[in-house]
C-alpha cells in the first residue's frame, strides 16, 4: 500500500491521551498545559517544512520510516525557543515526554522519539519582588465598595499572604475556604491538596467580599459555589480572568505590570526577611525540594544580606 502523502494528525491520539489524564485525576491546569503542548505540535507537524534540504519532510505516520522522529520534535522546541521563550518550550519539552511515553505504555508506539532528547537549558531568571509602594498603589485603586473592588483586595491580599499559585487559588470553591480558621486548601503540583494560611487582614477583606458576592448574586453563598465571581456572568473566575484584573488594575495604578507569580516570589521574600522557618515555608508553599528555598526571592537576596550584615557585623561588634 503507497504511503499516505498527508502529514500525519497526531490529534485524535492526543485527545485519547488528555482523557486518560483526567481519569488519573491529575488537576484541570495540568490537563490544560498537556492538552496545550499537545495541539501546538499537531498544528506544527500539520504545516511543517523542513529549513534545509535533505532534511526530513512532515511524517505521514506516527512511527516508522516516515513517522515523528526526534527530528521533528527538535524543530518544534527550536521554534518555541526562538518565539516564545526558554522557560516555554522546557514545559512544552516536558509535556510532550509525558505524551510520547503515554504512548509507548499503551503500544502506539514502540519507541518514543524523545527518549535520549535533553531538556532545553534554562537561563537563571531571578523574578523580581513586588516593591511594597507597588503593593500599597494596587491596593489603593481597589478601595472603592463595590463587589468588584471588594473582589479585587479580597484576591490581592489572598496572592500575597498565602504564596499559592495562580491556578491553586483560582480554581477553587467555597467549600475551600475556612474564616474561622483563616485557611484555604489549595490543590498544588502532584494533585496535593494543603492548607494555605491567611492573616486577619485577609480574613476580614474575604469576609467583605464574601458577603458582597452574596448581594451580587442575590442568594446566599453555598459551599459547591467557585471562590471567586465574575462579574457579568456571574460564573466562576478564570486564571484568565485574574490575569486580566491584575493587568487592569496595574494600569490603574500606574505600576510596572505585576505577574500573579511575582505575589509567590514576593511572599517568600517578606518570610525570609523576618527569619521565618524554612521548614514551615516549605510547608506553606507546597514545596518537596530545599533547592527552592534559593530560587524563589532571589532577586532580593542581596538586600537581604545586606540587612543581616548590618546586624551581624563583626567589626560593628568590636
Amino acid at each position: 500500500m503507497a504511503e499516505d502523502p498527508r502529514p500525519y494528525d497526531i490529534g485524535p491520539l492526543t485527545a485519547s491521551w488528555i482523557r486518560s489524564l483526567r481519569a488519573r485525576n491529575l488537576s484541570a491546569n495540568t490537563r490544560r498545559i498537556y492538552a496545550r503542548a499537545a495541539g501546538q505540535l499537531r498544528d506544527f507537524l500539520l504545516t511543517y517544512e523542513p529549513d534545509e534540504p535533505g532534511r526530513r519532510t512532515a511524517p505521514t505516520a506516527l512511527e516508522g520510516v516516515h513517522g515523528v522522529h526526534r527530528e521533528h520534535v527538535e524543530a518544534y522546541i527550536g521554534d518555541l525557543i526562538e518565539r516564545t521563550s526558554a522557560g516555554n518550550a522546557h514545559q512544552h519539552f516536558r509535556s510532550l515526554k509525558t505524551f510520547f511515553n503515554w504512548a509507548v505504555d499503551e503500544e502506539e508506539m514502540e519507541r518514543s522519539p524523545m527518549r535520549t532528547m535533553k531538556a532545553p537549558t534554562l537561563p537563571e531568571v531571578e523574578v523580581p519582588i513586588i516593591p511594597d509602594d507597588s503593593l500599597k498603589k494596587l491596593l489603593g485603586v481597589c478601595k472603592g465598595k463595590d463587589f468588584v473592588d471588594r473582589r479585587d483586595t479580597a484576591i490581592i491580599m489572598m496572592f500575597l499572604d498565602t504564596g499559592a499559585r495562580l491556578s491553586e487559588l483560582t480554581e477553587r470553591t467555597q467549600a475551600a475556604l475556612d474564616l474561622d480558621l483563616m485557611v484555604v486548601h489549595v490543590l498544588g503540583k502532584g494533585n496535593k491538596e494543603r492548607p494555605a494560611p491567611f492573616g486577619r487582614a485577609t480574613a476580614v477583606a474575604m469576609d467583605r467580599y464574601l458577603r458582597s458576592a452574596s448581594k451580587h448574586l442575590g442568594r446566599a453563598l453555598e459551599t459547591t459555589d467557585p471562590l471567586w465571581f465574575s462579574v457579568k456572568r456571574k460564573e466562576a473566575l478564570t486564571i484568565w480572568g485574574v490575569g486580566t484584573m491584575l493587568e487592569r488594575r496595574c494600569v490603574e495604578a500606574g505600576i510596572d505590570h505585576v505577574h500573579p507569580h511575582q505575589f509567590r516570589h514576593t511572599f517568600a521574600h517578606l518570610w525570609k526577611v523576618h527569619r521565618g522557618d524554612e521548614d514551615a515555608l516549605m510547608r506553606i508553599m507546597g514545596w518537596r525540594s530545599r533547592q527552592m528555598l534559593s530560587r524563589y526571592g532571589a532577586s532580593a537576596g542581596e538586600e537581604r544580606a545586606r540587612a543581616q550584615h548590618r546586624e551581624l557585623s563583626p567589626g560593628d561588634r568590636l
